[in-house]
């Protein structure tokens, strides 16, 4: 793999397995998101890195990924408990990932967004963005 990103571990336990769709297709999308940004720095390609960080966090996740798990979390219906579970997890593992991927571009508004973040009761997330490796592309098997 790259060699920015090769201690990054999510915060948040993944199960595909149990994973609705839209999951899935964000953990996927975002996996191509960092490895386009993590190649177009390593070439010094720094308006593809920007591109591909924005193009994931306004077209991927906010259009589709958000509204597609909106549904689970509008009623408190039982059986959209699995879903909920998931999506909350991935949501999570979406934001914390998705800010320490565009902190070299924003360093400033990605800093307080991460301390404005809550974290897991039992999380042990860095105290400041700063302190995070860059991401890599998260190891899931989604088949």
């Amino acid at each position: 793999m790259s060699k920015l990103g090769d201690n990054f571990v999510p915060q948040v336990e993944v199960h595909p397995e149990t994973m609705p769709f839209s999951c899935k297709w964000i953990i996927s999308v975002l996996n191509k998101a960092i490895s386009k940004t993590i190649l177009s720095l390593e070439s010094y390609e720094f308006s593809d890195a920007a591109t591909a960080v924005y193009s994931w966090w306004q077209y991927q996740f906010c259009d589709v990924f958000i509204e597609a798990i909106k549904p689970y979390f509008a009623v408190d219906d039982p059986t959209f408990s699995s879903e909920r579970k998931s999506s909350k997890e991935v949501l999570w593992l979406c934001l914390e990932t998705g800010l320490q991927l565009l902190h070299p571009f924003m360093p400033f508004v990605t800093e307080e967004l991460w301390q404005r973040l809550p974290s897991a009761k039992d999380g042990d997330r860095k105290e400041s963005i700063m302190m995070c490796d860059y991401p890599s592309p998260v190891e899931v098997n989604l088949g």
